[in-house]
């Protein structure tokens, strides 16, 4: 129906009660002491159909928060170089691997047993595999610790993790709607994964002969945003996440961040769009869903296997010391959009009903301002009492 369709006044708005909200919840939970990201969190829940109903999913907003999550993951990318992700590499695939494995079959037995068929359970399992990437990075962006050891791990094993997740997706998306493992789909998916991500580690030394100021640009910023988003829809186009050809993208451009002035203005606009995207998360969360006795004690108990299931990955982290390990465990546990995502998937296949889907989001609410809690404390604790934040 046309009145259905938001006018642009509707939607500029939204626009401004979102972000006035998520300055506003940003800065409230920085004096407690708390990760912004909580706060932008739940300004999207207050403002969303769940309490207030100001604001309201739609393509429009979505997309400018898929934008967000581009950007942070593209200034994420920008503040860590190939050569020190490089430094960490057998600790994060294995933590990526035990990250994707333990999850899975956590949540495939407990829908096995929880009365559930074969589908429905494959999808159980695939949503709580692939870790939310944004909530941790921007978690470890605000306390000044993208440099660590620990932090290169987990965004390593999450790159890693995220290919390994969207291949399970394909996996079981065959079963649901075909009944069998399309083999072909899964080995293109692995090879094309495999060539992005060695082409873009190819490109990490070449870019420093890259003549910037003869690029028919107006600025090295400007050619690093164009060369953000070309990544990230070049990563979509060919099955893998946007997050995944950002994060690259900014790791390509680490090498030339400094002599090209790169970190201040993409900060700038990384800094207004991503608070977005974590706000927008919130509007996607249907509190009443989550209302019923068995759908909480449901969502618990599967909160509990996905936190283990992520938690245990400190193990192949223990290289670098028991405290950092543990904070590389923790910062793999969020789920956010990815778990949604792949519920909404089973949900729209109808592999999955109305009151298992609410024990996702159950799940994702959980994991989401969970480890944002745990994270801050934790890396007080594995720097020795004091945060580069807190000494800049």
């Amino acid at each position: 129906m046309e009145h259905a369709v938001p006018t642009v006044a509707q939607l500029l708005l939204e626009l401004f009660i979102l972000v006035l909200a998520v300055q506003f919840m940003g800065w409230l939970f920085r004096r407690f002491g708390q990760p912004a990201v909580i706060g932008e969190l739940v300004a999207g829940v207050i403002i969303g159909p769940s309490i207030l109903g100001w604001v309201h999913e739609g393509h429009t907003l979505e997309f400018i928060a898929e934008v967000g999550a581009i950007f942070l993951l593209f200034m994420v990318g920008l503040e860590t170089r190939l050569k020190d992700v490089l430094a960490v590499g057998k600790e994060a695939f294995l933590v990526a691997f035990v990250g994707v494995i333990l999850p899975f079959v956590g949540g495939y037995y407990f829908s096995v047993f929880s009365g559930h068929n074969t589908v429905a359970s494959l999808f159980f399992g695939a949503a709580l595999v692939a870790t939310s990437v944004g909530i941790t990075a921007r978690v470890l962006q605000e306390l000044g610790v993208l440099s660590r050891p620990y932090s290169r791990i987990i965004l390593g094993a999450a790159v890693i993790d995220d290919i390994l997740g969207l291949i399970v997706l394909a996996i079981v998306s065959g079963i649901a709607q075909t009944g069998t493992v399309e083999t072909g789909v899964v080995i293109r998916l692995i090879v094309i994964s495999a060539v992005f991500v060695g082409l873009a580690m190819a490109a990490v030394p070449l870019v420093r002969r890259v003549p910037f100021d003869r690029l028919p640009f107006q600025s090295p910023y400007g050619t690093a945003v164009v060369f953000a988003l070309g990544m990230a829809a070049l990563a979509k186009a060919i099955g893998l996440a946007p997050i995944v050809g950002a994060f690259l993208a900014g790791m390509i451009m680490a090498e030339v961040a400094e002599e090209q002035g790169l970190g201040e203005p993409v900060h700038a606009l990384e800094g207004f769009l991503a608070p977005i995207f974590f706000a927008y998360m919130g509007i996607l969360l249907d509190l009443k869903a989550l209302g019923s006795s068995e759908v909480i004690i449901a969502g618990l108990i599967v909160g509990v296997i996905a936190i283990l299931g992520k938690l245990v990955t400190f193990v192949p982290a223990l290289t670098q010391g028991l405290k950092n390990a543990i904070v590389v465990g923790v910062g793999m546990i969020p789920r956010g959009e990815v778990g949604l995502i792949v519920a909404a998937i089973g949900l729209s296949n109808k592999a999955i009903d109305e009151a298992q889907f609410a024990v996702v989001i159950f799940m994702v609410v959980l994991t989401t301002l969970l480890a944002p809690l745990l994270l801050k404390p934790l890396i007080l604790w594995a720097e020795g009492g004091r945060l580069p934040a807190e000494e800049a």
